[in-house]
């Protein structure tokens, strides 16, 4: 299948155990999605360009539909590649063609497989920025996934009223004034991450209280998954993606497979 290749030669994929603290090694292709486990595929749209013409057939006429009512070319194209990666990878786990994968809206606008009968286990997320974008799959469990550009010039004061708990505004402050905007992304960034595995509305980011954790994932920069004792818990992890990219993680913890 020529999807096939375009995910072996221009996606990256990173196995991470649910609740362990350090990724697993290395999978090769294509990936076995194990039981525990999460496959976070990222690439840039610039290394999928030249797939442009492998991916736009295998995304569905409301798909295509969508893409047209974009103003600017470059944002339909990338909308049409990232479908079709999202088709071909969730493609893999599902043994279906891309062209037949099928979705539904769930809560709140959520994506979800149909029919569920057919691939109930796997659930995915995704999330983009105009760079780049990250998909996370994994088996029986809620997940959700964000990537923010950890921007320096934004002005994130106004947004921090009403996204952080009053705990975060304080651990905010404590932070030196020239690196507070990298922690409001990584808080921002799990709170979408939660807020997409639990197809919520906005309303649960003033609610969900970080401040826990903030110090022992501001400790480690790199890769971290801890367990977040909120209802229902999760299991939060956090990772480096490129050069001032930064992405997240939320798996459910309340259901264990």
């Amino acid at each position: 299948m020529h999807t096939d290749k375009v995910l072996a030669d221009a996606m990256q994929c990173k196995v991470i155990g649910i609740g362990q603290e350090y990724p697993l090694p290395a999978c090769g292709f294509p990936p076995v999605l194990e039981k525990n486990s999460i496959h976070i595929w990222s690439a840039w749209y610039d290394d999928l360009d030249c797939h442009f013409r492998d991916l736009s057939p295998v995304i569905s006429q409301e798909e295509q539909g969508t893409a047209s009512t974009f103003r600017k070319s470059a944002d339909a194209k990338k909308y049409v590649i990232r479908r079709g990666i999202v088709r071909s990878i969730l493609a893999h786990y599902t043994h279906h063609t891309p062209e037949m994968i099928l979705f539904i809206t769930g809560k709140n606008g959520k994506p979800e497989l149909d029919p569920p009968g057919a691939y109930a286990d796997v659930s995915f997320s995704l999330s983009h920025t105009n760079e780049m974008m990250l998909i996370g799959v994994t088996k029986k469990r809620r997940i959700g996934v964000d990537i923010v550009k950890m921007d320096p010039g934004y002005r994130f004061h106004d947004s921090a009223e009403y996204l952080l708990t009053p705990a975060e505004k304080v651990f905010l402050k404590s932070i030196e004034p020239s690196l507070r905007y990298q922690v409001f992304f990584r808080i921002w960034a799990i709170k979408e991450a939660i807020l997409k595995a639990t197809g919520s509305t906005l309303a649960l980011m003033g609610k969900t209280d970080l401040s826990a954790l903030l110090q022992e994932l501001l400790s480690s920069p790199e890769y971290s998954m801890k367990y977040l004792d909120i209802h229902p818990p999760f299991f939060i992890g956090q990772f480096t993606c490129g050069s001032g990219y930064y992405g997240a993680i939320a798996a459910d913890a309340s259901n264990p497979p």
